[in-house]
């Protein structure tokens, strides 16, 4: 066939695909059930004019449609990698990760049992070897992404089902092709069949599928970090990306190109969004949806136009036979839903999932372009035997026809009877309050059009007054208050603030210069923080938000590198992300009062949005102290990233003030390029931040402790080459009761807790500790706790010991402090207060 005729068809398909979009909104159907029946419909006449004998008129037009090249590579090389890879990089990784045991379950058992089962049920009706009955099973036993992901999404599904149901479809294919691969050449081979074979085969092609994805994921992250200002670059590499890891995965390296593309564009939906700009981002899930639009009409359209050749020859037995798959099909998925989910949510391994939504899952599980694309590959293979390449088109044709057509028409319906088309209880309880803000907002916002444009009284009365009665209505409604307790409301406060941090993040005023790696991390830690407000409320919410100021093992090593090995880059290259992500943290937060104050408060009421005020600050004052002890430390380096915070924010104001000017009509597109290029090129020249400095503090630094003010300079310099950097995050111990003591601390900048007993007492910067062991030659008698970010400088025994004998008079200063700190420890043991060390 020409490429002219076959752009030309697929360009009319295109239009037709456009055109029947409102027919589905007005019938009610699915859109994709609109567009099996329509592509059945096409396929249909295209049949009968080739073959009737009224006319020839319309012949050269019907050879179009049943000539178009239509192979099982158009569906799977060519439109499944972009419907795979949009469906998997707009999921919410995070939610998936949590039903991720189920959704192996469903993507792997589920389709295993289910090629057992639909093939094993069928050899007991249908005079062919179990090989090809296995065959089948692998062929249908695989749900449609194209299918579910668009059922899903129309119908307004629950998102826990959505994710469900979108997370199977993405990952069973793998499963079912692997599995067809294996049975289809035990039948063109004659080679029996080896279980233990293709299950290797399979977990290989898995695991490698995982691997490459994920691998060319992260590249694909990096490069797009790199090409920040380059829009079409990086839009061109994400469209590219899912058929580059299909191919080489599929054609070079052996292993699941379907798994490959999926993994990759989990990785994107995780980490991506950071290595865009907000706009751009936007912009490229928009062309990956409407790439997938065209991938998901076409699928449908062409696989039903195929549907009446490959039918041709279709028998009440073949009825039968297709209807016996049918029910096991439907009694595969209720196995694994009914029997092996239970007993995981008993035993914890996965969430448990409700008697509707498994209801839904298991009858919503639909088939369509994979199913017929692995079809079309049996009756393209020469090697496979005729009655069986009849056998398994029609088969798989009915099969995949019924699920659209009977299943997918009456989906809507089962989910309405089910109840699971309703809002949530907190959704429903929220519902009121949120429209009684909009209302009141828009019974404003109306008048005040109405008088800035001197309209009529009356009508302005009129439009308003349908408004006002809903808002009466609606301030009637007490549901937030009665049906939710005080934790769920504030829950509900909770989340909504930490969707706004999230937002807020991702705006280039606030996080502009925050590399995305932090970026990255900052994401995970609000998410962090939803979850936890979602399970323990308040507790759980700050508990994920303090989670990052803890010291982790590899803020020790880069310690223990600084302290020990004297390399100092890793831990200034530390202090820098840390005094970026504080920073941005401080001014985000304080973002969020002012959004509490001005949006929140109308919706929660001035009670919850105390209590909700009351946890942002704080959490702002941590982060305040975190970041005072660093300035107090690096003075410097803190102007300095102060200073680029402000260019930063010049730079993108600057930006946007052309780009308002040029939507305005001010200016034109070629002043507005060309003030734009003179911006970059003002923010590029900038000098780049100089790092963290951690040696030039230390003697400077000694001359603000007392214990040191009467040292001749000569010794201030010998001291300050004798002592060693320590570094601790936040609830890390510097040492416990009974330790060794190795040493005394000088406290540079944070603050520490000691404890003995029951009592405690902090020292801040400028004070000591350790120094009572020394003379004594006793272990700790108290356990010192770093409570905020410390930097300490520790002087060893030795260096002590020689200090002392060479500077009596320094000696005698500390003896006189120990001394002191003894008879206050003495006067806590006998039940006074405040103990030192």
């Amino acid at each position: 066939m020409p490429i002219a005729e076959i752009v030309l068809t697929t360009a009319v398909l295109l239009m037709v695909v456009a055109s029947v979009q409102p027919l589905a909104r007005r019938t009610g159907l699915p859109f994709t059930v609109v567009l099996a029946v329509v592509g059945l419909l096409i396929g249909l006449a295209a049949l009968w004019l080739l073959r009737t004998t009224l006319t020839d008129e319309f012949n050269e037009v019907a050879e179009l449609v049943i000539d178009i090249p239509v192979s099982s590579a158009t569906f799977l090389t060519i439109l499944l990698p972009m419907l795979l890879f949009q469906g998997a990089i707009t999921i919410d990784v995070r939610r998936l990760a949590q039903d991720m045991v189920a959704v192996a379950l469903l993507a792997v058992l589920a389709v295993v049992v289910a090629l057992v089962v639909i093939g094993g049920a069928v050899y007991l009706v249908a005079p062919m070897p179990l090989a090809v009955c296995l065959l089948f099973g692998a062929i249908v036993a695989t749900t449609d992404p194209s299918a579910v992901i668009a059922m899903f999404r129309d119908l307004g599904a629950p998102a826990r089902l959505t994710r469900l149901v979108e997370g199977e479809s993405l990952l069973n294919d793998a499963t079912a092709i692997a599995a067809f691969s294996a049975f289809l050449m035990v039948i063109t081979t004659g080679r029996e069949l080896d279980f233990w074979l293709v299950s290797e085969d399979l977990g290989w092609r898995l695991l490698g599928g995982i691997l490459v994805g994920l691998a060319a994921g992260r590249a694909v992250a990096g490069l797009l970090s790199f090409l920040l200002a380059y829009r079409g670059a990086q839009i061109t590499i994400t469209v590219a990306l899912p058929y580059v890891v299909y191919v080489l995965c599929n054609n070079y390296l052996g292993v699941s190109g379907v798994v490959a593309v999926v993994a990759a564009g989990l990785v994107l939906s995780a980490v991506g969004r950071s290595r865009f700009h907000p706009e751009t981002f936007r912009f490229c899930l928009d062309t990956l949806e409407q790439l997938a639009y065209w991938a998901t009409s076409l699928v449908f359209v062409l696989a039903a136009i195929l549907v009446p050749r490959l039918l041709e020859d279709f028998t009440l037995t073949d009825a039968l036979y297709m209807l016996v798959a049918v029910a096991a099909a439907l009694l595969a998925r209720a196995l694994i839903l009914f029997g092996v989910f239970p007993l995981l949510s008993a035993m914890r391994v996965v969430q448990k999932v409700s008697t509707p939504m498994k209801t839904v899952i298991i009858w919503g599980g639909l088939r369509g372009s994979v199913t017929l694309a692995l079809a079309l590959a049996v009756t393209e293979n020469a090697f496979v035997e005729p009655e069986v390449k009849r056998f398994i088109a029609i088969q798989a044709t009915g099969f995949a026809l019924f699920t659209l057509l009977v299943q997918g028409t009456t989906l809507s319906h089962l989910m309405r009877w089910l109840g699971l088309d309703q809002l949530s209880p907190v959704d429903r309880a929220f519902r009121s309050q949120v429209l009684a803000q909009a209302l009141s907002s828009v019974r404003s916002n109306l008048r005040s059009f109405a008088g800035r444009y001197e309209l009529d009284d009356e009508l302005v009365d009129q439009a308003v007054r349908p408004y006002s009665d809903r808002l009466t209505r609606v301030a009637e409604d007490n549901s937030f208050t009665e049906a939710l307790s005080d934790r769920e409301r504030v829950t509900v406060g909770l989340i909504a603030l930490a969707n706004q941090e999230k937002a807020l993040l991702m705006e280039q005023h606030w996080s502009g210069g925050l590399p995305s790696q932090l970026i990255d991390r900052y994401l995970l830690t609000v998410e962090a923080m939803i979850d936890g407000a979602r399970e323990e409320g308040r507790l759980g919410y700050l508990r994920a938000a303090r989670r990052p100021h803890r010291q982790t093992w590899w803020f020790r090593s880069i310690g223990v590198l600084h302290s020990r090995l004297r390399l100092s880059r890793p831990l200034a290259s530390y202090l820098a992300r840390r005094f970026q992500t504080l920073l941005v943290n401080r001014i985000i937060l304080l973002e969020l009062t002012v959004f509490l104050e001005f949006r929140l408060a109308g919706l929660f009421g001035d009670r919850l949005t105390q209590v909700l005020g009351e946890i942002v600050k704080q959490r702002l004052t941590e982060v305040e102290r975190h970041l005072d002890a660093l300035r107090l430390q690096y003075p410097k380096f803190a102007r300095d990233l102060d200073h680029a915070v402000l260019e930063r924010y010049a730079y993108r104001e600057e930006v946007e003030q052309v780009q308002q000017m040029r939507q305005a009509g001010i200016i034109g597109e070629d002043l507005a390029r060309h003030l734009r290029a003179e911006a970059e090129i003002v923010h590029a020249g900038r000098p780049p931040m100089a790092a963290v400095d951690l040696r030039a503090a230390t003697p400077e630094l000694l001359r603000g402790f007392p214990v040191f003010s009467n040292l001749a300079e000569e010794d201030l310099a010998q001291v300050a080459r004798r002592l060693q950097e320590r570094v601790f995050a936040a609830d890390a111990f510097v040492c416990r009761r009974g330790d060794r003591a190795d040493g005394m601390y000088f406290i540079a900048s944070g603050a520490v807790e000691i404890a003995v007993g029951e009592q405690h007492h902090r020292l801040g910067r400028g004070d000591f500790f350790g120094e009572m062991a020394l003379l004594d030659q006793t272990r700790r008698s108290a356990a010192v706790r770093s409570i905020s970010y410390s930097h300490l400088l520790f002087l060893p025994r030795a260096a002590f010991e020689d200090m002392s004998s060479k500077l009596p008079q320094w000696r005698s200063k500390l003896a006189e402090v120990a001394s002191t700190r003894r008879e206050m420890n003495t006067r806590v043991a006998e039940g006074g207060s405040e103990p030192v060390s």
